[in-house]
């Protein structure tokens, strides 16, 4: 393992490779509530990260202020 600096993306568990998890619709709000609420302004670039991810087969779950962070 190294150190890193922001900004980074990490994630130890909760990634799942080809699909997402299948959660239902009504799950899936409540979670991008949580995470709104948790990121607040910088959630649309969090949720642009994850929509990039996804585009190469990375569907994250796990997504806290800890594992992902942005530039100051």
């Amino acid at each position: 393992m190294t150190v890193v600096k922001r900004p980074f993306v990490l994630d130890f568990g909760g990634a799942h490779l080809d699909r997402p998890l299948d959660f239902s619709d009504e799950v899936w709000a409540d979670w991008r509530k949580d995470k709104h609420e948790q990121f607040g302004s910088a959630w649309p670039r969090v949720e642009a990260i994850l929509r990039h991810l996804e585009g190469l087969g990375i569907y994250v779950e796990d997504v806290n202020p800890g594992n992902i962070v942005l530039p100051d």
